[in-house]
């Protein structure tokens, strides 16, 4: 006789600016794991810099659609916890996000199939509602559940998208002369990562020159390993970004950049 098979539920992926020197991470996966355990949880990224919602809702967007379909993306970078903004669930892109409604899911918002909902159902939150932690006691919950493939309309009531945070992403300004552009993130090996995107780049039809902290460097084709020497280079890196760095080396840190430094592009 044939048992019926269980759905696989759906992956939930968290993005916070917890980091690991505490507790909050683990209590969040734990608080998934209690409503069922074969939900798989994973990390995107933990080391957010802290209330840095620019910085959350960058990674979002360039990151989800890595993702299968059915996904479940929960984003705590939350620096109004307690506080009466909302909390949203949002299905765009084939996959669910749950996080605050203070435009860490800008770009998903104003998707063309973006459905969005309050998040107002205790039914689905923890027994104990902390005035800090909403994470643990409200979203964590209800990322789970979506996971289990509850239907996203049992959240709350479905709310307009002029009604939602959203911020913007820096973009490059264009203009005579070429591109102007900012770092806008810095990874742990010291690679300098900017919002100049591949596409900024290919409407120039002759090779350019990146100037960052006075100094003019070439783009080069091709990986790290490809860098000669000890002198910094910019790539375009695996997410299309234009980045800056040192072959086994800490770029950042040798050039003294910062988030929010100037990156100029000239042809």
């Amino acid at each position: 006789m044939k048992t019926a098979s269980k759905t696989v539920p759906a992956p939930v992926i968290l993005t916070t600016d917890f980091g690991y020197l505490d507790e909050y991470v683990g209590v969040l996966k734990g608080v998934i794991l209690s409503i069922d355990r074969s939900i798989a949880v994973i990390d995107l990224c933990h080391s957010v810099p802290a209330q840095d919602i620019h910085r959350a809702a960058r990674l979002i967007a360039d990151n989800y659609r890595f993702f299968p379909d059915g996904s479940v993306h929960l984003c705590i970078v939350d620096p109004g916890v307690g506080t009466k903004r909302r909390i949203i669930a949002i299905q765009a892109a084939c996959q669910f996000f749950v996080g605050p409604d203070n435009g860490v899911f800008s770009t998903l918002i104003q998707h063309d199939d973006a459905k969005i909902f309050e998040v107002t159902n205790r039914d689905w939150f923890l027994d104990k509602i902390s005035t800090t932690f909403h994470g643990r006691d409200i979203m964590a919950p209800v990322a789970a559940r979506l996971a289990l493939g509850a239907p996203i309309t049992s959240v709350g009531a479905r709310l307009g998208r002029e009604l939602c945070a959203t911020i913007s992403l820096a973009e490059p300004l264009l203009d005579k002369n070429g591109l102007t552009g900012e770092v806008v993130s810095i990874d742990r090996f010291g690679n300098i990562r900017t919002n100049i995107r591949k596409e900024h780049l290919d409407g120039f039809k002759t090779p350019v020159q990146v100037l960052i902290k006075s100094l003019t460097i070439k783009i080069t084709t091709g990986s790290y390993g490809d860098i000669s020497g000890a002198q910094p280079a910019a790539l375009i890196n695996s997410s299309d970004e234009l980045e800056i760095c040192v072959r086994n080396s800490n770029c950042a840190a040798l050039l003294d950049v910062e988030l929010g430094d100037q990156v100029l592009v000239r042809a």
